[in-house]
C-alpha cells in the first residue's frame, strides 16, 4: 500500500482564472479554456487596504451548547492501495477509496506535455485538474453519490488532448463529509506540517466548533493580506502552497480560502473550498473562492457571522480581511449573493 504524502502533491487552478468547457471526443480531447474574473481587491470600492483590527467581537448573549471538537484529531491521510484500479501501460487510476470521497491518479510515463485529469460528476459537471509528471495525486469526489467518469489526457497541440486512460466508477460515500475532512489536490496539508501545527496551537483550551472556527478565522484575517500583484499576474496553474502562504503572509482569494479550509479540516471541522460567483451591492460581479463549514448546532462566530445548525455555512475570509466585519458581514450572511459552481 502506498501512503501518499499530500504535502508533496502539486496542485492547480485559479482565483479569478477558471477552466471551463473540456469536452471529450473518442480519441482526442478538445479543451476550451476560459480565464474569468478580476481581483476582488480591485473591485472593492474605497477598500483598497486590509483593515487593521478584524478580530471578531462578542456581546454577553447566552449561546446554545456547541458541539464538542476532538482537538487531538489525526488527519486521515489519503492512500493508494491498488485494490481497485483502472490501468494500462501509461497510467493508473486508483479508486479503492472512492467511498471516502477521493481517487488517485498516476502517470507512468515521462513527458514534457501537459497532463490533465477530468472528473465528470453524476450531474455532468466537469472538474479539470493538472497532473504533474511522475506524481501520484489525490482528487476529491465532491458531488455526492453516483457515477463519476474519470479521465487522464495528454496535450498534443493547440487545443487537442490525447486520451491516456478513462474509467467510470459508481460512488457511495461513507458520509457527506468524507471529501471535506481530508487533504486533496487543492487543499494540501498533512499531520506534521505548519498548517496542522498552527491549527493545533490555536485549538489549545478550545473544545467546540464555534470557538475553534473563530480562532482559525481570526488568525487568517489578521495574518494574511491580499496580494494585489499576484491577483493581476497569476496565470492558469497557480497553486496554493499553504505553508508558504503562512510564511509570506499573503495570497489571493483561492489561497486564502484554501488555507482556511485546510486549517479547519486539520482539526476535524468539515470544510468545503468553493468556487463560484459573488455579487453584492458594494462589489461588482466577480468569480471568487470562499469556504463553507458544517455545524451541528445553531450559533454565531463572534457577534457577526450567523451559523445554522445541520447545514453548510459560508465563511468568506477574503472579503472580511479586505473590508472589515462592520462593512461586510451582513452580506456574507446572505447566501443569495453567492452562487457556488465547484466544490473541492
Amino acid at each position: 500500500m502506498l501512503l501518499l504524502n499530500t504535502c508533496d502533491i502539486i496542485q492547480v487552478n485559479f482565483c479569478g482564472k477558471v477552466l471551463h468547457g473540456l469536452s471529450v471526443k473518442k480519441a482526442v480531447l478538445y479543451v476550451s479554456i476560459i480565464l474569468i474574473g478580476a481581483s476582488l481587491l480591485m473591485l472593492i470600492s474605497g477598500c483598497m487596504h486590509t483593515v487593521n483590527n478584524n478580530s471578531l467581537t462578542h456581546t454577553q448573549e447566552p449561546k446554545p451548547a456547541p458541539a464538542k471538537i476532538n482537538t487531538s484529531f489525526t488527519v486521515p491521510m489519503p492512500e493508494s492501495p491498488g485494490l481497485f484500479t483502472a490501468r494500462n501501460d501509461e497510467a493508473v487510476i486508483d479508486y479503492s477509496n472512492k467511498h471516502e470521497g477521493y481517487i488517485t491518479v498516476h502517470y507512468k510515463g515521462d513527458t514534457t506535455n501537459e497532463l490533465r485529469v477530468m472528473i465528470t460528476a453524476p450531474d455532468d459537471k466537469e472538474y479539470i485538474y493538472k497532473l504533474n509528471n511522475g506524481t501520484t495525486e489525490v482528487f476529491p469526489l465532491t458531488e455526492g453519490d453516483g457515477k463519476y467518469k474519470i479521465g487522464l489526457h495528454e496535450h498534443v497541440e493547440g487545443n487537442a488532448f490525447r486520451d491516456l486512460l478513462i474509467t467510470t466508477v459508481d460512488v457511495e460515500l461513507d458520509d457527506e463529509f468524507a471529501p471535506f475532512i481530508r487533504p486533496s489536490q487543492y487543499v494540501n496539508y498533512c499531520n506534521d506540517n505548519t498548517i496542522k501545527e498552527k491549527a493545533t496551537e490555536l485549538s489549545i483550551d478550545l473544545d467546540n466548533f464555534f470557538d475553534l472556527t473563530e480562532a482559525i478565522f481570526n488568525y487568517v484575517i489578521n495574518n494574511i493580506s491580499y496580494d494585489e500583484d499576484l491577483s493581476i499576474n497569476a496565470t492558469f496553474g497557480h497553486i496554493p502552497q499553504l505553508d508558504i502562504i503562512i510564511e509570506q503572509g499573503s495570497g489571493i482569494c483561492f489561497d486564502i480560502a484554501s488555507l482556511t479550509a485546510g486549517m479547519l479540516r486539520s482539526v476535524g471541522i468539515p470544510a468545503k473550498l468553493v468556487f463560484g460567483e459573488y455579487n453584492n451591492p458594494y462589489i461588482e460581479y466577480t468569480y471568487h473562492a470562499w469556504v463553507k463549514v458544517y455545524s451541528e448546532t445553531d450559533g454565531k462566530i463572534g457577534d457577526n457571522i450567523i451559523i445554522t445548525g445541520g447545514t453548510w455555512n459560508i465563511l468568506d475570509p477574503t472579503v472580511i480581511l479586505l473590508a472589515g466585519f462592520n462593512y461586510m458581514t451582513e452580506y456574507m450572511n446572505d447566501e443569495n449573493l453567492y452562487t457556488a459552481s465547484f466544490y473541492y
